[in-house]
């Protein structure tokens, strides 16, 4: 047997449990961090569609304050946000699970 740094001149490669094994730890891995990584883009999902209501109730507000509309409706990346003003200023919308959503300002 030659030996050369490290490895051997002679060996045939990784038997089947060595293979199985690796194959093993490899999907254990994905399984875990699939859900991991599912619950992290529902969580940015959520807090960009937040994000796009306040910003529809801040354009609501100056259209308000400019036009005098109390009601009107904004989309974005396809979802619409309707807002409406009465004794407070609401925002509604559905979020990716279909719920309906309601951000209310004072």
């Amino acid at each position: 047997m030659v030996k050369e740094g490290w490895f051997s001149l002679d060996e045939k490669g990784l038997s089947w449990a060595e293979t199985m094994l690796s194959l093993l730890i490899i999907f254990m891995l994905f399984g875990t961090l699939l859900p991991t990584m599912q619950k992290m883009q529902q969580t940015l999902d959520d807090k960009q569609l937040r994000a796009s209501a306040f910003e529809t109730l801040h354009e609501a507000a100056k259209i308000i304050k400019s036009y005098g509309e109390i009601q009107g409706e904004r989309t974005v990346n396809g979802v619409i946000f309707s807002w409406d003003y009465h004794s407070e200023l609401c925002v509604r919308y559905k979020n990716y699970r279909s719920l309906q959503e309601t951000i209310c300002l004072e």
